[in-house]
């Protein structure tokens, strides 16, 4: 009854979809050439962005051999075919092939609210590597009868909650993988030989992560020695199996721990199975014994609501569209250096570091604004491995410092060859762009533009000159660096400090803070695009500062530097005003009550705020240039807040007690 009642709400909700979403997104392909489109992936294209509701692809019986990819930026898409056993979307790719387990799938999903339903999903690549059938990073994704063929690590569950009801899963080794809160409902799980069915991963006991097999059956073929239920990737790693039948060969231990130590965290449990497989009492002393009360919270309406309540039995399902899912995100660019230490161990940092490397041109640098954590396909990897030039290779918003801090990350955690040769490289195309004067260009090779200039703007040089001081002292995620290279950037730093101190801009006898960017030659604040004129940066100069004041035995013309720093930042703060986005626009409203904020740029003789636009017109309110540009620049900031009531202080009481 359950089954039927869940087919019911299933049909219910892809009519409902659409009729509720007219957008022309429906899209039906055949592999014998009986519609427009032949090609999975054709139709995914079609897809735009960030469309706003239920985009159907109706898949006709046949074999599509491609890599299809689901990018994050295009939700709600179903996959129906008619019947699993005819349609079938298979590619063949292996962890060899591809450089990392992550990058080896033959079709990825990453767009939330995904749906399938008949269709087979396959990695033929077979035995000797593992190779993945689908890799699931989509939040809110259901899969109804559905097949997943493979060998080892079939079905790679990596993020987000996912709900798989009536469908077949096969494979040898750890076939069901990842990091997902994920429920297998009615489902056969067949193992195709001795190995491991579940390799959980969680990196702390509060996170919502695990594998809930309910009502399920246990099968396999080929089995010597017999099969584990699971063993945990990662120390917390947690499989629950509840009122599932074992009529596989499942080894009268039941679980492994892959590591001693994850026997006092992971969290692997059975309650209520059934058939030759089953034994409770042989089980391993460590494993979870499950009472009526504590698989409650294992319910699929309980473990996969998250905050929005999701429940994949509601009729209302596509309720959900709209509905940007709460609290869940892939790991995007932007944060690749702020997860937690364990992670960058772990298959995904090793997919997105090879894809760094793809990304580092002939010279060793990087270019700017690319995103090198999207998913790429296999053809995708080709093409980039074939185009390695060296121009627009840049230290401008956070390019190649980002991707060396990245990497050493992941050489400290792995300590794989290539990242560490695309490091050095890259290490040594950054240093090679350090003026002899100590200053950074914004792009090297130089060219003939305000990118020649020594750069402050977007933290440019700084950025540079904090990760060649964190090689210089040997901090932790630097250990490797051999000890010329070591040296060669100590002296970098050395070398950019006096032209640090020189530049700081002297008004009327007193020092003040820095514009964004100087004359390479000169060293004369410089402008840069027509809306940068010469001009105090106060965002910027809170970076110097506090570059400045990691010194821990600084000089007196350092101290200098930052004592008449703080005093600008104190006597030109903008007191009884918040800069706020209010009905698509931003805008200064009055409020006597905000903390205070500082204009991005200062006049230089009258310390007025200035502004800006493409006409090259400098005005003295921010209302009264064009929309696009007060709309897309950050004309105000509030980084020396911090600066005065946290780190200033403690940089003073640093040194005193130094004395």
């Amino acid at each position: 009854m359950r089954s039927l009642a869940i087919l019911t709400v299933f049909i219910f909700f892809l009519a409902a979809a659409a009729s509720a979403y007219s957008g022309g997104c429906d899209f039906i392909v055949s592999a014998n050439g009986n519609s427009e489109l032949r090609s999975v992936q054709e139709a995914v294209n079609k897809v735009p962005p960030g469309n706003p509701g239920r985009c159907i692809i109706k898949i006709r019986p046949g074999t599509y051999d491609e890599q299809v990819r689901i990018p994050a930026n295009k939700p709600y898409i179903s996959f129906i075919g008619e019947d699993a056993s005819t349609t079938k979307l298979t590619f063949k790719i292996s962890n060899k092939e591809a450089g990392s387990t992550s990058a080896a799938y033959a079709t990825y999903i990453g767009g939330h609210d995904f749906h399938a339903e008949n269709i087979t999903f396959e990695n033929s690549f077979g035995t000797g590597s593992q190779a993945v059938a689908v890799l699931v990073e989509a939040d809110r994704a259901i899969f109804r009868k559905c097949r997943f063929l493979g060998w080892q690590d079939t079905l790679y569950a990596k993020n987000g909650r996912q709900y798989y009801v009536d469908s077949y899963i096969e494979g040898h080794v750890d076939f069901i993988f990842g990091q997902a809160a994920a429920v297998f409902e009615n489902c056969e799980i067949h193992s195709k030989a001795d190995g491991y069915i579940a390799a959980p991963m969680r990196f702390a006991a509060d996170e919502p992560a695990g594998f809930i097999f309910n009502k399920c059956r246990l099968t396999s073929s080929d089995t010597k020695n017999g099969i584990y239920l699971g063993r945990p990737w990662r120390d917390y790693g947690r499989t629950v199996f509840i009122n599932t039948r074992m009529d596989a060969q499942i080894r009268p231990e039941g679980w492994h721990h892959w590591e001693p130590q994850r026997e006092k965290t992971a969290f692997l449990a059975e309650y209520g199975s059934t058939g030759p497989g089953a034994g409770d009492a042989t089980r391993v002393a460590w494993a979870r014994k499950l009472t009526d009360a504590d698989i409650k919270v294992f319910s699929v309406e309980y473990f996969l609501s998250g905050r929005d309540g999701w429940d994949p039995y509601r009729s209302d399902n596509y309720a959900w569209q709209e509905k940007t899912p709460p609290g869940f995100s892939l790991v995007a660019w932007n944060d690749v250096l702020k997860q937690p230490k364990l992670w960058y161990a772990v298959d995904e940092a090793t997919r997105i570091a090879n894809q760094v490397l793809l990304y580092q041109h002939d010279n060793g640098g990087w270019e700017k604004n690319v995103d090198m954590a999207a998913m790429l396909t296999q053809a995708e990897r080709i093409k980039l491995l074939s185009e390695k030039p060296s121009a627009d290779t840049t230290i401008d918003n956070g390019a190649t410092t980002t991707q060396l801090a990245y990497l050493a990350k992941v050489i400290t955690a792995k300590n794989i060859d290539a990242h560490k040769t695309g490091f050095l490289k890259g290490l040594d195309y950054l240093l090679s762009m350090q003026y002899e004067n100590g200053g950074f260009p914004q792009f090297f090779p130089l060219r003939t533009d305000y990118s020649r200039h020594i750069t402050f703007n977007d933290n440019a040089m700084i950025n540079a000159l904090k990760l060649l001081r964190d090689i210089a002292k040997r901090k932790d995620d630097f250990l490797f660096v051999d000890e010329e290279r070591r040296t060669k950037a100590e002296k970098a730093v050395e070398k950019a400090i006096p032209v640090i101190l020189k530049t700081q801009v002297t008004v009327g006898g007193k020092k003040t803070v820095w514009a964004a960017q100087y004359d390479e030659v000169t060293l004369k604040p410089a402008a840069a695009r027509k809306f940068e004129p010469v001009s105090l940066t106060a965002g910027e100069s809170v970076g110097i500062v506090k570059f400045l004041m990691l010194d821990a035995s600084p000089s007196p013309e350092v101290r200098d530097a930052v004592e008449s720093a703080i005093k600008w930042f104190e006597a030109n703060k903008l007191n009884g005003i918040r800069w706020e986005r209010v009905k698509g626009e931003n805008t200064v409203i009055k409020d006597r009550s905000a903390p205070p904020i500082w204009a991005r740029f200062y006049e230089l003789e009258t310390m007025r705020p200035i502004f800006i636009g493409r006409d090259a017109v400098i005005r003295y309110d921010v209302s009264q240039i064009e929309a696009e540009r007060r709309n897309g620049y950050a004309w105000y900031v509030d980084g020396a807040r911090d600066l005065i009531a946290k780190d200033y202080p403690a940089w003073r009481s640093k040194l005193e007690n130094a004395r």
